[in-house]
């Protein structure tokens, strides 16, 4: 194999190799449009703008819990649009916090991007006084757009795994509420 063929040969060799290698699992891009997706989440949050909720949701798991609640996706934006307004009309948010220099990025067995974003809110309600929220925000890639989905409950949890399978056997930490001085 001496002579022009083997220049060809280690090349055709070469990009086979190349394109048998797994994608970057979360790569500088994906920081990238992580980082803005939260800086767009928490300036949200801080003008109270709660239909954020509903625009960093995947549709996917919005129609499980849709029909989960056996009625349409508008229906239920509207009745929890409502609920979270109702509920965060006499909060004051003193901080909301997600920290992209401390997540945790991976990829789930289908060879989707995510990052576990630690997520901290001290607010102040009338007759509860000071509490601290903690949890995990999930960052989760599906297509080419990359959605925010908290988990902090059991509930949450089973709907992401109902509508992403391939995230069963990947853990998320324990959500924490208590009282601030």
């Amino acid at each position: 194999m001496e002579g022009p063929t083997m220049p060809r040969f280690s090349l055709v060799l070469a990009l086979i190799l190349a394109s048998a290698l797994p994608a970057a699992a979360f790569d500088a891009a994906d920081r990238n449009a992580v980082t803005q997706e939260v800086a767009g989440f928490e300036k949200a949050v801080e003008k109270k703008d709660y239909a954020v909720f509903f625009d960093t949701v995947p549709p996917k798991m919005m129609q499980v819990i849709a029909d989960q609640a056996g009625m349409p996706i508008e229906a239920l934006e509207a009745a929890m649009s409502k609920q979270i307004t109702e509920a965060m009309a006499t909060v004051k948010m003193d901080s909301f916090k997600m920290d992209t220099a401390a997540m945790e990025t991976g990829e789930t067995s289908s060879g989707r991007a995510y990052a576990k974003i630690p997520t901290e809110s001290v607010m102040e309600a009338p007759n509860v006084g000071k509490i601290r929220a903690t949890n995990t925000t999930l960052a989760l890639k599906d297509g080419e757009e990359w959605y925010l989905v908290r988990i902090d409950s059991p509930a949450q949890l089973a709907v992401l795994r109902k509508v992403y399978p391939d995230f069963e056997g990947i853990t998320f930490p324990s959500g924490t509420m208590e009282a601030v001085n």
